[in-house]
């Protein structure tokens, strides 16, 4: 049987809750131009795209834009 947290709620639901409003706050610091923001908020949606996958789903980096790679040599 899966645990649950208050009002029958599974422990998946809260951590999703958690991320979310973490990755809102992000956002905003981003706006507002506090540094690390952008790590910070992309690394929270990695962790929300991870949670909400399938469990037999590979996740991989999306592809680098072609002005990165050129730069990259």
């Amino acid at each position: 049987m899966e645990e649950t947290t208050a009002q029958g709620i599974g422990p998946q639901f809260a951590q999703w809750a958690e991320l979310t409003d973490a990755y809102a706050r992000k956002l905003t610091a981003l706006q507002q131009g506090e540094p690390g923001a952008r790590a910070d908020a992309a690394r929270l949606a990695r962790e929300i795209q991870a949670l909400m996958a399938p469990p037999d789903a590979v996740m991989m980096a999306p592809p680098r834009p072609a002005a990165i790679q050129a730069a990259a040599g």
